[in-house]
């Protein structure tokens, strides 16, 4: 707003004009205003109020009269506090003559004086406003001292609707108590709460809506209170429901509250017309405002004072709590009280009561409050006058004057405490000691008010023994555990410090105590924490003497109660190690002064603090049992083992032999039993070596001579049952054997030698006497030999024995594979170094990828390949027929491979290497020639076969061969040149049974042998490698009794019918072991000496020559069947 003086009232005319004061064409616009009122206030605040619907009902019959169209008076305040005060009028023509127009005259009523409302508000519904606006006006209006009065018709007055009373007009427009009500509670909530809006439709003619809207108006503002007065917001005429901004309450035309209008459906809506009234939201019998408001609408202006009463009442609070309505209706009841309506007290005591320390009790109430404050010490008075009489005190009551204590303690204390006793007394008289009990808990609530009521109750014999005993008794068997118990005593001998000098309450104290401890599980840990509670009450002073409450007499005799107890109910069987660490008090000198130890209390005593000393010291000695008897020794001993065996360690060596402690004179009583405890709860084996390292420098288990004999004995005894096996770990000699002392490293010494096997302790114990008798026999022995050896020479024996066939060593377990180096020459002549590497299966073979690898010499650095090229060939091939004597990786190694001739239609295969045995023609049964066939001859490096030769059906061996039998490769040779009975025997015509022999020449008939379509040896043939055969007479090399060869088995399915026979080397037809092979080319030369590492990921293999390869090649003979 512009520069005006703050208490006049500026005006504001909106209406339709050529120009107006914001346009310059014609329109609606504000055409006149004070020159208090700013643009933007005049936009802002008025321009939204200066509108004017015409009523349906009067447009839809054309109504031409300007005076039957209700005027809508508004008032509404501003935010910054202004009170607005306008009519909107009807006007038929405009300037023009030729539309229809409205005018809106406001009134802005500055801030300052916004009370005139509250108690003038007649006049502001009494103001007179522009009828029209004329260009005379001007666009400046005056401001105005005073609102302008309209002039009065008394007839029309009289015959209108604002002059009828207040209860006919309510009548007349259809509103009971109940709706009226309703209406006053949707008004104050909508102005206190702001939340909702109120919605009214008159059930009367539209011309006649303001003026019943304005004289209900009147009675609403006679209804409301001054705060909610200076708030309020109506607008007299509405053609639709619309919320306004400010505005709280507004009429509309009738038939304009639709049902369906979803708009207004959480309003307050009052359709007079149809009945329809908002829900009971209002509750019979709680709104005494309301009720206080109708009772005095037929005289309204007597509201008056208690609206002065209720402002004055509420000039401290917070603006927002001042228009709440519940306010009101507590200020309503204390009104009535003040004015003699007791029974409102009397139906509502806890209300009036609570609600009147509400606005007593906050700091700085106004003096206004002593209205207030009278009514309270009224009601206190009525009750105290009721308790006087023997009446029960109402508990929620008496809660509201022990808080109004706070207030004023001076003035008011001593009349409470009086209230107070006679109100517990009558309970207890009563036998109403739960409603007693809460008095008194009530009462001690209040620390001052607790100690002025004792104080009192406690002077007087006669009131102690009635109210205080019984109290405090019942104070202390509601105690929970002995905490509390000590809890209440250390609160009242702070409070009442005479009271541990009277006679009932220590007595009462003590017996509680003794009854909460005894009740405790853990009895040692509860008295201690009494104990260690007790002792705290050193740091509270007791008031004029110089001593703490921990001084006290009644200190003491809690103490001593507590210790009795202890000792006269303890179990120490039931005790823990952690009950007995903590309890403190047991490691004073006086941990038991005072107390009379007779019997079971000494023994107690004695058990508690041997415990106590042998579980805290860092090193006990065996003096803490010496206050102990033979059988309390026992029974701590046992409980000692019970907690020790679960901790066992090094720094609990010294408190475990204590537990098998016998006497001072005896030591330890058993020492097997120490050892078999350390077996049976220590964590290892190596816990007990420790302890044995430990125990040599203890007296106990040592003396000036040595370990104790029984100990040392009991150490042979425990190696001997439970470890035996001690001596045979390298690092428990070091560890721990090693680090003995002398008496204890013979002990170990000696136990060592009784676990060793019965051989060595022999030669350990018998070592001379071993030693002189092994060379007296090792003597005879040489002389007995020389003696055999040469009766053996001069024949004086018999014959010698037959050589016994030596058995083939079992066959060592090959590696997976196989690999060596080999120089390749290329065709340009570059020689270049390549890595064989064989395999005996198939699958390793082509799993195997070496496009990387490195190799490893000693004393060369590492060289790495990377990219190489190789060669793989994973697929099972045979040899062919004719081999050369060289070993082919691929296939089988062959010896010196004997040419066939052949003549024959099969080819012939030359085998090498083992012996060689004749294939028999399948078409042939007679064996005619013996040795040398004409038609084919087949030359072996010892002795080949003829495999196929149809007209030689005898493959014969080599009579002339004297190889011997250490020819590897000749495995059949059994003409050994030493062999007296065999090499030229002539006489053997017809033998089955000479299966080896090699150079009989005179053998004309054997048996047929069938053709073996493998080109093995068949099962009946008669020459096997070097074993004497058992049914020879005459001929010492031995047979085969099935006539296998090897340990190779007939393989049918390998040859063809047409007597194909493939396979060289051993028996004309094993395989090779590593028949699979990849060769990798390093591009280069390089010297690969045997014993080098090929590393390839996680794979590692060692080069080896390729002559052991080609001797690993070939299968190992297998044993005879």
């Amino acid at each position: 707003m512009k520069q005006a003086s703050p208490a006049m009232i500026q005006q504001q005319i909106y209406t339709r004009e050529r120009s107006g004061l914001f346009r310059g064409t014609e329109g609606f616009d504000t055409v006149a205003a004070s020159d208090g009122l700013d643009s933007v206030f005049i936009k802002k605040q008025l321009h939204p109020f200066c509108v004017y619907d015409a009523p349906a009902e009067l447009a839809s019959r054309g109504e031409k009269e300007a005076g039957s169209y209700p005027p809508a008076i508004h008032l509404f305040h501003t935010d910054g506090g202004d009170t607005v005060l306008g009519r909107s009028i009807y006007q038929p023509v405009d300037f023009t003559g030729l539309r229809s127009a409205f005018l809106t005259h406001n009134y802005v009523i500055p801030s300052a004086r916004r009370d005139e409302i509250v108690t003038d508000y007649g006049r502001y519904f009494e103001a007179d406003y522009a009828e029209k606006y004329f260009q005379e006006i001007g666009r400046v209006l005056p401001e105005l001292e005073d609102l302008p009065q309209r002039a009065r018709n008394p007839l029309l007055q009289q015959n209108g609707p604002s002059g009828l009373p207040a209860g006919e007009l309510l009548d007349e427009l259809k509103l009971n108590e109940k709706s009226f009500k309703q209406l006053l509670f949707a008004v104050m909530t909508a102005v206190g709460e702001g939340r909702k809006k109120v919605y009214v439709a008159l059930d009367v003619p539209a011309e006649q809506i303001t003026q019943y809207a304005a004289a209900l108006l009147k009675v609403l503002f006679a209804s409301l209170p001054f705060e909610l007065r200076r708030r309020f917001g109506f607008l007299t005429y509405a053609k639709e429901p619309q919320s306004r901004k400010h505005i709280h309450l507004q009429f509309v035309e009738r038939g304009s509250l639709r049902p369906s209008d979803r708009e207004i459906e959480k309003e307050y809506v009052f359709d007079l017309a149809s009945g329809r009234l908002p829900q009971d939201e209002v509750d019979d019998g709680r709104q005494p405002y309301l009720d206080f408001v109708w009772s005095k609408i037929g005289e309204l202006e007597s509201l008056e004072d208690f609206h002065r009463f209720a402002d004055e009442m509420l000039a401290a609070r917070e603006p927002q709590s001042r228009a709440l309505l519940s306010g009101y209706h507590e200020l309503c009841v204390f009104y009535r009280i003040e004015t003699g309506h007791l029974d409102l007290y009397e139906n509502h005591k806890l209300t009036v009561l609570r609600g009147l320390l509400g606005y007593l009790e906050p700091a700085g109430a106004p003096d206004s409050s002593l209205r207030l404050n009278d009514i309270f010490l009224a009601a206190f008075d009525r009750e105290f006058d009721r308790v006087k009489q023997r009446n029960i005190a109402e508990l929620a009551v008496v809660e509201c004057f022990r808080d109004y204590y706070r207030l004023d303690s001076r003035n008011y204390g001593p009349k409470l405490v009086n209230y107070l006793i006679h109100a517990i007394n009558n309970a207890l008289t009563e036998g109403q000691m739960e409603l007693a009990y809460a008095l008194y808990a009530l009462t001690e609530s209040q620390p001052e008010l607790s100690k002025a009521f004792f104080g009192t109750v406690l002077k007087l014999d006669e009131l102690s023994d009635r109210l205080f005993e019984p109290y405090i008794r019942n104070k202390f068997a509601e105690a929970h555990g002995p905490k509390e118990v000590l809890n209440i005593v250390h609160s009242w001998a702070i409070v009442q410090p005479d009271l541990l000098r009277n006679a009932s309450f220590k007595e009462y104290a003590v017996e509680s105590l003794t009854d909460k401890l005894r009740k405790q599980q853990r009895l040692l840990t509860a008295v201690h924490l009494a104990l260690e509670n007790i002792r705290k009450w050193e740091r509270t002073p007791l008031p004029d003497s110089g001593m703490t409450v921990a001084d006290s007499e009644l200190a003491e005799l809690l103490s001593l109660a507590a210790k009795n107890l202890l000792l006269n109910e303890l179990e120490p069987d039931k005790l823990t190690q952690d009950q007995v660490v903590s309890a403190a008090f047991l490691g004073g000198a006086d941990a038991f002064a005072g107390v009379q130890l007779e019997g079971r209390q000494r023994a107690h005593a004695a058990i508690l603090q041997a415990l106590y000393e042998w579980f805290t010291l860092r090193e006990p000695m065996e003096d803490i049992f010496h206050r102990l008897s033979a059988g309390d020794m026992k029974r701590v001993q046992e409980l000692g083992r019970e907690w020790l065996r679960s901790s066992i360690e090094l720094t609990q060596f010294g408190k475990i032999v204590l537990a098998f402690y016998q006497d001072s004179k005896s030591g330890l009583a058993d020492y097997n039993q120490v050892l078999e405890y350390l077996h049976q709860h220590a964590k290892d084996k190596e816990t007990v070596y420790e302890f044995m390292l430990w125990s040599q420098g203890h007296p106990f288990f040592a003396e000036s001579g040595g370990l104790v004999p029984a100990y040392a004995a009991a150490l042979l005894t425990y190696f001997d049952k439970h470890d035996r096996s001690a001596f045979k770990s390298k690092e428990y000699r070091t560890l721990y054997f090693e680090k003995a002392g002398a008496s204890l490293a013979k002990v170990f010494a000696e136990a060592r030698l009784a676990l060793s096997p019965p051989l060595k302790r022999f030669f350990a114990q018998n070592g001379k006497k071993v030693s002189a008798t092994m060379i007296v026999l090792a003597s005879g022995l040489v002389v007995i030999a020389g003696i055999l050896i040469v009766m053996q020479q001069q024949g004086m024996l018999g014959p010698k024995a037959p050589v016994a066939a030596t058995q083939p060593p079992a066959q060592a377990e090959e590696p997976e594979a196989l690999v060596y180096a080999d120089n390749v020459v290329g065709d340009d002549g570059t020689e270049t170094t390549s890595l064989v590497f064989l395999f005996p299966g198939a699958e390793q073979c082509a799993a195997f990828v070496p496009s990387a690898l490195t190799i490893e010499s000693s004393g060369a650095p590492a060289q790495q390949f990377t990219n190489l090229k190789y060669g793989s060939n994973c697929t099972a091939e045979s040899p062919a027929a004719g081999d050369s004597g060289t070993a082919d990786p691929n296939g089988a190694a062959g010896g010196a491979a004997g040419t066939v001739g052949a003549k024959s239609d099969d080819a012939a295969a030359g085998a090498g290497g083992s012996e060689g045995d004749a294939a028999k023609d399948t078409k042939e049964h007679v064996n005619e020639s013996v040795s040398g066939d004409k038609k084919a001859a087949s030359t072996g490096g010892t002795g080949g076969t003829n495999a196929a030769n149809k007209t030689n059906t005898t493959g014969t061996t080599d009579a002339t061969n004297t190889t011997d039998a250490t020819n590897k490769d000749n495995k059949a040779n059994a003409s050994d040149k030493s062999d007296k009975g065999n090499t030229s025997d002539t006489s053997n015509t017809s033998d089955k049974n000479d299966k080896g022999n090699t150079s009989d020449t005179s053998n004309k008939t054997n048996k047929t042998n069938k053709t073996n379509k493998t080109g093995a040896a068949d099962a009946t043939n008669k020459t096997n490698n070097t074993e004497t055969d058992p049914a020879g007479k005459t001929d010492r090399t031995v047979t085969d009794p099935s006539g296998a060869s090897g340990t190779d088995q007939l393989d049918d399915a390998s040859n063809s019918k047409s007597n194909e026979s493939t396979g060289a080397g051993d028996e004309g037809m094993k395989e090779s072991a590593y028949p699979y092979r990849v060769v990798v080319s390093l591009g280069m030369k390089l010297d690969v000496p045997a014993g080098s590492l090929i590393k390839l990921g996680d794979q590692q293999f060692t080069v080896i020559t390729r002559e052991e390869a080609e001797s690993k090649m070939s299968p190992a003979e297998s044993p005879e069947q």
